[in-house]
């Protein structure tokens, strides 16, 4: 564990120091992104609500029964998790979630995908950037998949739907019933070889402007890797590394360039 909290700072500086404002972004588009997007604004209100829920869900002392399908556990391994524990460990904290808020409300998506709901807190921050979207989100987890459901319906006027089950069983289902996606979100499985089969599995469906969110990027070996091989790939044109997360957008009307912002 050590190790790795090592690894992670070692990453981080270097990332630091390679990472650009808004005077190194040169392309319309990315400075355009980088200043809706990427610079937070403190005053923003918009997250009170859901800050409100997170502030109860890390009171919530229920144990639920994980399943687990990340870091190639496969949906094999069960362990019990407090709801509290959850929330502190896996929901997406304020700063990203903020952030996921203004990117969608920047781009206005006309349908997002989201790999991974744990208990709903990143779904939420995204639909209520665009709440005439439609959000569909995808959960293996039973037990953490009812909490969201719960977590949901206290913000009926969003659109969410979500699905149970373990992506590969889920995903060619839902895709079938979809004729364009123009934002997906992945955070769940974090393995090299899921993360690229789940783009690959998804890009048919990319509408000609669909950005792809990929989370965790330099969680581990395995999903920095990814990030690079992804980086490279020539379905690509613009891409953008925040450290914690890599957008990659499919638009031919961009250039293909690769920046690394400071956030």
């Amino acid at each position: 564990m050590f190790g790795q909290k090592l690894k992670l700072a070692s990453g981080f500086f270097k990332y630091y120091l390679r990472a650009t404002n808004r005077h190194g972004l040169q392309a319309p588009f990315a400075y355009a992104l980088n200043e809706a997007v990427f610079r937070s604004d403190k005053l923003e209100k918009v997250q009170e609500p859901i800050e409100q829920l997170r502030q109860k869900l890390k009171a919530d002392e229920r144990v639920l029964q994980v399943r687990d399908y990340g870091a190639g556990f496969g949906g094999t391994v069960f362990r019990e998790l407090s709801v509290a524990y959850i929330t502190r460990h896996a929901a997406k904290p304020p700063r990203y979630a903020r952030m996921l808020y203004r990117l969608v409300k920047h781009l206005q998506p006309g349908v997002l995908l989201e790999l991974g709901t744990s208990l709903g807190i990143s779904a939420l921050y995204q639909s209520m950037a665009a709440p005439a979207s439609r959000m569909i989100t995808l959960e293996g987890c039973p037990a953490t998949a009812q909490v969201a459901k719960e977590n949901f319906a206290r913000f009926p006027h969003l659109n969410i739907e979500i699905v149970e089950g373990g992506f590969r069983d889920t995903l060619p289902g839902v895709l079938s019933g979809l004729s364009s996606i123009d934002y997906l979100y992945i955070d769940g499985h974090h393995r090299l070889e899921p993360t690229l089969e789940y783009i690959d599995t998804v890009f048919p469906f990319l509408s000609a402007h669909a950005v792809v969110v990929v989370d965790d990027i330099n969680w581990s070996e395995e999903m920095q890797e990814a990030w690079r091989r992804l980086r490279k790939d020539a379905r690509f044109t613009l891409t953008i590394d925040v450290y914690m997360m890599g957008l990659l957008f499919v638009s031919k009307d961009l250039s293909k360039e690769d920046f690394t912002v400071r956030y």
